[in-house]
């Protein structure tokens, strides 16, 4: 079964270089904060080098499919990416771009979340007596 995978741009820094790609996580089970934030390995797909040059940041394509790259190593990132940049690094990968979060699995059905509302039912169940204690509570 494949598992469902949102793909988002994120604009980050290494002690290398800045970079420029899209991690992709299950929309599922993870957001994208989530997935950032937490201190594991993670997939950045299509990365790119950002540049500077007189047009502003320009972003090269590395040439691999994706890199593997652990929170700790992270100096700093954002979600917040310049237009133009962003523009011009769909250019070089348009197919990335093309159903940018996949729907969520029907077959995959989440944790139920109770509204403040509403009220979970309660069942009650009776305590089991001991044999004979329920006949002297009916006699008395």
């Amino acid at each position: 079964m494949k598992q469902p995978v949102a793909k988002k741009p994120v604009l980050f820094q290494l002690n290398t270089a800045l970079y420029l790609g899209m991690v992709c996580f299950n929309p599922v089970y993870e957001t994208l904060k989530f997935v950032l934030e937490k201190r594991e390995f993670f997939e950045v797909e299509w990365p790119a080098i950002v540049t500077t040059t007189e047009q502003g940041l320009t972003p090269i394509l590395i040439g691999i499919p994706y890199f593997t790259v652990q929170r700790a190593q992270i100096l700093w990132y954002t979600l917040q990416i310049p237009d133009t940049l962003l523009q011009q690094y769909q250019s070089y990968v348009p197919h990335l771009f093309q159903n940018l979060v996949v729907q969520p699995d029907p077959s995959i059905k989440p944790n139920r979340i109770i509204k403040k509302e509403e009220k979970p039912e309660t069942k009650i169940i009776p305590f089991p007596f001991k044999k004979g204690e329920s006949d002297e509570d009916e006699k008395a």
